[in-house]
């Protein structure tokens, strides 16, 4: 979705971008309530779905704040778990986010992402990619509630268009993982971090990882979620 505007000079680098998912139901009140986002954060990318990133994290989780704690980075969703504006490090298009096009070095992002030697699970992290940009680039990226604390903020998937829950998917994680520590070292950014760098796991620890996520036929010798967490912080040398 595009809201095109010009300053003075001509310039269209005001010109406002809604981009989302094609298998999710939206509220009507999303186009409005972004605009009216992005005009109190006229210099930030404004979105109803996002997280602040965590040193360590293994695994992606949603829906309850009791998982707001090692090893998971915790995604919120507007109006649902957070209900004030929040500065937040990685934005999810799946619930709308509205950018500027002057926020892009559009050249330096096409060169990015058009890079054919970029690992897969990074280059299937399009999140990741335009907020690591936008990193990047000191453009700071906002959580924000609907307009109207009373509406319905929840996602609705498409049952039609969509399976699975994409948040909950298999795979997800380690595709974070692996753009996390890609772009951090690529970018220079997020320095402040200590991410690991899963494509140097042992096919054990990628069964923990896995196990970890809620995949019990990788889980060795039928362990328990703790005992697996223990046993990949032992492993990864982390204390919690």
């Amino acid at each position: 979705v595009l809201i095109q505007e010009s300053n003075r000079s001509g310039s269209n680098s005001n010109t406002r971008i809604l981009y989302l998912d094609d298998d999710v139901i939206y509220p009507p009140h999303l186009v409005h309530s972004l605009y009216r986002a992005s005009e109190r954060h006229p210099k930030s990318a404004v979105a109803f779905s996002g997280s602040k990133l965590r040193s360590h994290f293994r695994q992606i989780k949603h829906s309850h704040e009791r998982r707001d704690c090692h090893p998971n980075l915790y995604f919120r969703v507007g109006g649902v778990d957070c209900h004030e504006d929040r500065e937040v490090d990685i934005v999810q298009g799946f619930m709308g986010v509205m950018v500027r096009l002057g926020f892009f070095d559009v050249s330096e992002f096409v060169e990015l992402v058009r890079d054919d030697t970029m690992p897969l699970g990074v280059r299937k992290s399009d999140d990741w990619l335009i907020s690591a940009h936008l990193e990047r680039r000191n453009v700071k990226r906002v959580l924000v509630p609907p307009h109207d604390a009373s509406v319905d903020n929840a996602p609705q998937l498409n049952p039609v268009a969509s399976k699975k829950d994409a948040l909950s998917a298999y795979g997800m994680h380690e595709n974070a993982m692996t753009a996390a520590s890609y772009l951090q070292q690529r970018l220079g950014i997020w320095n402040n971090y200590t991410f690991a760098h899963v494509s140097a796991f042992s096919e054990d620890m990628l069964d923990l990882l896995y196990c970890e996520a809620g995949l019990r036929r990788r889980c060795p010798n039928g362990e328990s979620y703790l005992s697996v967490t223990a046993k990949l912080d032992q492993a990864l040398n982390i204390s919690t």
